[in-house]
């Protein structure tokens, strides 16, 4: 083997270690590893939490209002759960002042583990001057079987107990975001 031909091997396989270690840190990156960059969700705007308890406050505590600047990211985040609770959205804002960027998980649970609770930020991005709102229903299924169950013309009393052993139902079920881009 002549020497110029030992030098480019030499060459080509540190070209290839190269790739490889570039490879690896981006399939590190892409796959959420240690030291991979955590998406951009903004500033966290309000929490939307399982049970929700909302507060005894005078005013109105399903009403929370948002200040933002165009071209910022914000986010509600989201606890999940597989009942007999959950929050869905129930009136979305105004694509054209306010558009999701994205729902993203904040963990994972393992493949069939019950009761696995992992919160989500619900990401959007200001898009225009103006003012929107965006509306999320908190469900308690066994508040809603108690009320649909009561006798036709009465229904369960907010703060009233719902199913036995679930305690007292929350009183604010809606929860409103009044957002103003500026």
């Amino acid at each position: 083997m002549q020497p110029g031909e030992w030098r480019l091997g030499q060459l080509v396989n540190a070209a290839a270690l190269t790739v490889a270690a570039a490879f690896g840190l981006f399939a590190v990156a892409a796959c959420g590893g240690p030291g991979a960059p955590s998406h951009d969700h903004g500033r966290v705007v309000a929490h939307l939490p399982i049970p929700f308890q909302p507060p005894a406050a005078t005013g109105n505590p399903d009403i929370i209002p948002v200040a933002v600047t165009v071209g910022q990211r914000f986010s509600v985040k989201v606890d999940t759960s597989d009942g007999p609770f959950d929050w869905s959205q129930v009136a979305k804002p105004d694509p054209r002042i306010v558009r999701l960027a994205g729902n993203f998980g904040d963990g994972s649970c393992a493949a069939g583990l019950v009761g696995c609770r992992v919160p989500y930020f619900h990401t959007l991005l200001a898009r225009a001057r103006g003012t929107t709102t965006m509306s999320w229903r908190y469900h308690d299924l066994s508040c809603e079987a108690a009320q649909a169950s009561a006798s036709p013309g009465a229904s369960a009393s907010p703060g009233t107990s719902g199913a036995p052993g679930t305690g007292p139902c929350p009183s604010v079920t809606r929860v409103t975001f009044d957002i103003t881009v500026r």
